[in-house]
């Protein structure tokens, strides 16, 4: 399990394509008694390099893997943040927000390649998501929390009929 932070986390003072290299598993280059022969890393290399790329594409961010992770939108970097917990390959990624602060374009595009992702490559997502208006065009299942206990579990469509969410959220059901 890999989870995204509401507010990205990416490495300032690196290019978008070193923020996703940091995340592969397994580099033997990070081995300090194998870095000094890049005959034993350097295929390994090559190939995380291309899986980067790969992962970059798939999110549309290949037109900016040079530029550094500071340079780029607050959707990008949402983005690139997602970049890089798909280098990782988990089986489940929590995202904290993903359309917290992103213009409705750029939401409904994040969530497009969630669904993408989910589909390709088998990847369950779990979203914490104010912005229902964009969320309940791409989800199957609703989970609704108040003070920790849940209230609601079901269909995107039966959750502004629920009586104690709008009892939590709207004040009191007629």
């Amino acid at each position: 399990m890999v989870r995204n932070f509401q507010v990205p986390r990416l490495f300032g003072g690196m290019l978008v394509f070193e923020n996703v290299m940091t995340a592969f598993r397994g580099q033997r280059g990070e081995n300090p008694i194998l870095a000094p022969f890049k005959s034993m890393w350097g295929e390994q290399e090559i190939s995380l390099a291309r899986d980067a790329l790969n992962i970059l594409s798939q999110l549309q961010l290949a037109h900016v893997r040079l530029n550094w992770a500071t340079e780029l939108s607050g959707g990008q970097m949402k983005l690139v943040e997602m970049a890089r917990s798909l280098a990782s390959q988990p089986q489940m990624l929590l995202l904290d927000e993903p359309a917290a602060g992103v213009a409705p374009k750029l939401a409904h595009e994040i969530f497009k390649n969630i669904i993408k992702l989910n589909k390709e490559l088998g990847i369950t997502f779990i979203i914490i998501e104010h912005r229902l208006d964009i969320l309940f065009y791409y989800v199957e299942r609703v989970l609704v929390m108040n003070n920790g206990k849940l209230i609601f579990d079901g269909r995107p469509e039966d959750v502004y009929k629920d009586k104690l969410v709008i009892e939590a959220y709207l004040g009191e059901a007629e």
